[in-house]
């Protein structure tokens, strides 16, 4: 292998592990992202649940 052909070489692999590290990095932060959405959008869900059930609970205790 010539120096020219080994500088080539390494220079295309760390592009490509650097490229490559990027991309997961920005992969796992979106999926990050939708869990943190998803678990929020079942704690407003829950609250939204208990609040209807307060509403009913309120309803068939006091308004008789």
């Amino acid at each position: 292998m010539t120096a020219v052909e080994y500088l080539v070489s390494t220079i295309d692999k760390k592009y490509i592990n650097a490229f490559i590290s990027k991309i997961v990095k920005q992969a796992k932060e979106m999926e990050k992202e939708k869990i943190i959405d998803a678990y929020n959008q079942g704690c407003i869900d829950t609250l939204k649940d208990e609040m209807k059930r307060g509403e009913q609970y309120y309803n068939e205790t006091f308004k008789k």
